[in-house]
């Protein structure tokens, strides 16, 4: 790969194969010619290039990105944003080689045809090639080029001509705002520019062990709750399926893994609703871990994990206690980071004609610097005399009241 010097290494390379194409003994030679690097619009300026000067100019007019390589190109950055490799810039460069001069001598002519020539002779830019023309123009204004790597670059720049049509062509000119002059158009293919930047690397491998064992893959059929109801916190679940327990087998239920009770088998595993999985919709699955290995430094890592079957984790409320000014209702699981809860009273009994059947409060999500959030405050003005069923609802997922017979009456609370 190359530094930032590389384009300018490119250009003062075909500026040197074509200088070196100006002497010899070649028949018709112009006498005084040199090779420059002036916009074309300077060329008919004598004060830059002198009364009566002749040569070949060398322009970029175009930079473009290379196609071939920014296809293979591997990503940059790891997950976590941090350098996984450098990056790499590819680039193909667009040069017009003007000839200038004498017209009525063709002079333009003869020094296009040398110029030509020339770049056909050498379409490789070689390392020896780079690295004389980088010694011929190490002076002012060019010094700058001796930091130049463009010679030790994997990929060797080539160049080639690039046929422009009458139309490109007065496109071209038009846009370098200066009337035509007779040139030819190259395309030197690629030059790699490589960011000085320090990738982060992983660790060698210090040892290799490779072990063989039987391959069960998980199964997972089914989730339903031991003994049917509701999915809330002590409940049991049944997964059934195959191959579902094994040594270091966790069920992981919305990011929280819990361990099988013992009588689990491997066609049925029983688990337990801790406080710490928390209300709503998750994703049930068995993992089969690999534990880790502070001797040999090896983190765990899951080394099977089965499909995952949905199961809804509903809140509990109650029992409801009152204050002086407030309404408190115990909720479990407790809310937590980012859950969002709102609590429903509906009316059973008492109050008058005119009061509301319905009256509900809604409470922001829990923030990451909270604690958990294991009960909801209501302000008791907020609700007028009467019995109140209680309903608490925590991302989507609403709690069951009790029955009576055929009545819900639980949990409620009465205000006087």
């Amino acid at each position: 790969m190359s530094n930032t010097l590389a384009i300018a290494a490119v250009t003062s390379t075909m500026r040197h194969v074509l200088h070196e194409s100006l002497g010899g003994a070649q028949p018709g030679p112009v006498g005084g010619a040199d090779v420059t690097t002036y916009r074309p619009a300077q060329l008919s300026d004598a004060d830059t290039v002198g009364n009566d000067a002749s040569g070949l100019n060398v322009y970029l007019y175009q930079v473009t990105p290379n196609h071939a390589w920014n296809l293979s190109d591997l990503p940059t950055r790891h997950g976590d944003g941090s350098l996984a490799r450098r990056p790499v810039a590819a680039l193909d460069l667009h040069y017009l080689v003007t000839a200038y001069g004498d017209e009525e001598a063709l002079e333009p002519q003869r020094l296009l045809a040398r110029g030509a020539l020339a770049l056909a002779s050498t379409p490789v830019f070689t390392k020896g090639v780079i690295q004389a023309a980088i010694d011929k123009y190490d002076a002012d204004p060019t010094g700058f080029l001796a930091d130049a790597d463009l010679a030790d670059q994997a990929e060797i720049v080539k160049v080639s001509p690039t046929p422009l049509s009458l139309e490109e062509m007065s496109k071209l000119w038009g846009v370098l705002g200066t009337p035509y002059l007779l040139s030819l158009a190259y395309t030197a293919t690629v030059v790699l520019i490589e960011a000085d930047a320090v990738p982060r690397r992983a660790l060698p491998v210090r040892e290799r062990v490779v072990a063989v064992r039987p391959l069960t893959r998980i199964r997972l059929e089914g989730v339903e709750v031991d003994g049917g109801g509701a999915a809330v916190t002590g409940a049991t679940l049944v997964l059934t399926g195959g191959g579902l327990l094994a040594a270091h087998t966790v069920v992981s239920v919305g990011g929280v893994r819990l361990v099988p009770d013992i009588s689990s088998t491997t066609t049925r595993v029983t688990v337990t609703l801790t406080p710490d999985v928390p209300a709503g919709v998750h994703a049930v699955q068995v993992l089969r871990l690999q534990p880790a290995d502070p001797v040999a430094g090896t983190p765990e890592r899951v080394t099977d994990r089965s499909s995952g079957l949905p199961v809804m984790v509903l809140p509990t409320a109650g029992p409801v206690t009152t204050t002086a000014t407030l309404v408190r209702i115990p909720v479990a699981p407790p809310l937590r980071e980012g859950q969002r809860a709102s609590v429903t009273f509906g009316r059973l009994a008492g109050g008058q004609p005119d009061d509301p059947p319905l009256v509900g409060a809604t409470f922001a999500p829990v923030l990451a610097a909270d604690a958990p959030v294991s009960r909801l405050d209501v302000a008791r003005n907020e609700l007028t005399a009467g019995t109140w069923l209680v309903r608490v609802t925590v991302d989507g997922a609403e709690s069951l009241p009790t029955l009576s017979g055929d009545t819900y009456d639980g949990p409620a609370v009465t205000l006087p």
